[in-house]
């Protein structure tokens, strides 16, 4: 489940031949989904990305100043939240962590995040990727990530 974001990506006939015997085998999705289940603070502070977020050329931004304990998991989860929305095309969080803003970064394939992630410095692959910004005010962060994006969509029309 984890794996294919709920059978919505990288699903195979093997993939669902593979849930048919876990399921045979005894494996529950209700225990599957406690097992995964947050805090009520984690999803408040994901309601707050995804509420807070901006639109920029078909990709939904986020970001947050505060520091939490799950913000990783919310972050996280907002990203993936985001890619839901009508137009939405790819998404970005920024969240401060251990004294590092942070970028986490979400597709479905229509827009390779990895390469905006890597002219910030970070990586991934074309469906995740991420990068950390040292000593970048999180304006600036927002600000520089717009340009990668606009780069990245502009060097693919041509």
């Amino acid at each position: 489940m984890l794996d294919t974001k709920n059978f919505v990506l990288k699903t195979g006939v093997r993939t669902f031949e593979a849930a048919a015997y876990l399921r045979r085998k005894g494996a529950n999705t209700l225990t599957v989904k406690e097992m995964f289940s947050g805090s009520i603070d984690t999803y408040r502070e994901k309601v707050d990305f995804v509420v807070n977020s901006e639109v920029f050329r078909g990709c939904a931004i986020s970001g947050m100043e505060k520091q939490a304990k799950d913000i990783r998991i919310a972050a996280a989860q907002a990203a993936d939240e985001m890619l839901t929305l009508q137009g939405i095309v790819a998404s970005f969080v920024l969240f401060k962590a251990e004294n590092k803003l942070n970028i986490s970064a979400r597709s479905y394939g229509r827009l390779n995040v990895q390469l905006v992630m890597e002219k910030l410095g970070g990586g991934g692959h074309q469906t995740m990727a991420a990068t950390q910004l040292v000593n970048t005010p999180l304006e600036s962060a927002v600000e520089q990530l717009k340009l990668a994006i606009a780069e990245v969509i502009d060097n693919s029309e041509e």
